[in-house]
């Protein structure tokens, strides 16, 4: 938890000293709005849910060396567990949330950086309970560009620094772990992509009792995209299908599969290949959605 602080703490500091470079550089941007459906399975807690978010990215090329993003974000999750009175009194998640990433490019073939993020989880009341916590995260990124694809790769660590429940003891929820992430977009055309991004997380649980402190959970996500941009406009749609399965010591294994449909806003690039390597594409992925003491997921997603 001190490394994630540290290193969120860090790209903070560094972000503050470049500052001044703002005034002279010009920025692009990304808005996007979302929703989707979900089948969930391999819990008898768990129901089908409904997502909705924003998100919105900034990008700054401050000087040949050194590029800048900042992103927000905002997810709502209705539905995951199965509405029972006697257990769950409100089906409800939210997540906010922002992001910095800090870049260097490597003339045209690709940009290598830190990403420092943090967000809020206000999640699903467990018998009575209503718990949030917040999260850090701190990662090594970088993408290598081809013709016609491009490869990120992403991979550091994440931690609940700050939790709360109403409840007392005995929540139990993600509390730290580590994370893998790779992907790779493909363009049909400068406006056309497509993409596969994978991700891989191995965490601890821990909890108000030592019952269920320290229990291993991982995560294994993967993410099909494809987006096209209409021609002669800032506006693109994205249709996406992914599949997040979760295994715990607790609660053994559960999956969920997802759809999304999603359009999104393009200030100063022309097409999605241009964004690609010179603007906001970069993101973080979130994790906690719902805590482990509910549903054994770690359900969030790709930011």
């Amino acid at each position: 938890m001190r490394l994630i602080l540290l290193s969120t703490a860090s790209i903070a500091a560094i972000s503050m000293s470049v500052a001044p470079a703002f005034a002279g550089a010009d920025m692009t941007g990304v808005a996007q709005a979302y929703v989707g459906t979900g089948s969930a399975s391999g819990n008898p807690l768990l129901d089908d849910a409904t997502v909705y978010g924003l998100k919105g990215k900034g990008y700054w090329m401050l000087s040949p060396d050194v590029h800048f993003q900042a992103d927000l974000f905002y997810q709502r999750m209705s539905g995951m567990v199965l509405d029972d009175p006697g257990v769950f009194s409100d089906t409800d998640s939210s997540l906010v949330g922002g992001s910095v990433h800090l870049l260097h490019g490597v003339d045209t073939r690709a940009r290598v950086g830190l990403a420092g993020s943090i967000w809020n989880v206000d999640v699903l009341p467990v018998e009575g309970n209503k718990f949030d916590s917040t999260y850090g995260l701190a990662a090594l990124e970088g993408q290598f560009f081809g013709t016609d694809w491009t490869v990120t790769g992403q991979a550091g660590f994440v931690s609940s620094f700050e939790n709360s429940s109403d409840g007392g003891e005995g929540d139990v929820y993600l509390d730290s772990g580590t994370f893998a992430r790779a992907k790779v977009r493909y363009f049909l055309y400068d406006n056309t992509a497509l993409s596969l991004d994978v991700t891989e997380l191995w965490g601890k649980t821990a909890g108000g009792d030592t019952i269920f402190s320290d229990k291993s959970i991982s995560s294994s996500q993967w993410v099909l995209e494809i987006e096209h941009k209409f021609e002669n406009s800032p506006f693109s749609g994205v249709i996406s299908f992914g599949n997040e399965h979760v295994d715990s010591t607790i609660f053994g294994g559960a999956d969920n599969t997802t759809v999304n449909l999603g359009v999104k806003f393009y200030l100063d690039q022309p097409s999605l290949k241009s964004n690609d390597r010179s603007g906001a594409e970069l993101d973080t992925p979130t994790f906690g959605i719902v805590p482990a003491g509910a549903s054994a997921l770690t359900f969030g997603g790709i930011l």
